[in-house]
């Protein structure tokens, strides 16, 4: 990726919610060196604070997160931020995504190599990401 992808994720909040603290500390390094600001949490009430007191264009979900209804939580930030992104990051990608109700966007596999992960969330996001100007892979 070149230096290019940088300047697109500025001024790009990502609310990211991860229940391991250290995969939440190494996303949030990912996200940070390709630009975006990030609000990393391990705790669901915590994103939902966020989310009420500034909108992020993203929530990025862990599906690691034990014990929690992802759809229920991407509900409640949407109520907050109707233009709210939400994707749910999961090695079970197929079986999510038919027992989405709507309320999550986007699935994207734990499996993605990190360069085409932010690929990814820079498409959903509106941004190009190859060093050629192609657009982002479709999730």
């Amino acid at each position: 990726m070149g230096p290019e992808v940088y300047m697109k994720a500025r001024d790009r909040a990502i609310l990211c919610l991860c229940y391991d603290r250290n995969m939440l500390q190494v996303r949030q390094m990912l996200l940070e060196h390709f630009g975006f600001t990030v609000l990393p949490t391990s705790s669901v009430e915590e994103a939902e604070q966020i989310a009420g007191s500034r909108c992020p264009d993203m929530l990025l979900m862990d599906n690691s997160y034990p014990g929690i209804d992802f759809q229920e939580i991407a509900k409640q930030v949407k109520r907050a931020c109707p233009g709210v992104i939400t994707v749910l990051l999961s090695p079970y990608y197929y079986g999510f995504r038919r027992g989405s109700d709507g309320a999550i966007d986007h699935f994207v596999t734990q499996d993605d190599s990190p360069d085409q992960l932010i690929s990814q969330l820079q498409g959903l996001l509106g941004a190009e990401s190859g060093q050629d100007g192609t657009p982002a892979r479709p999730i």
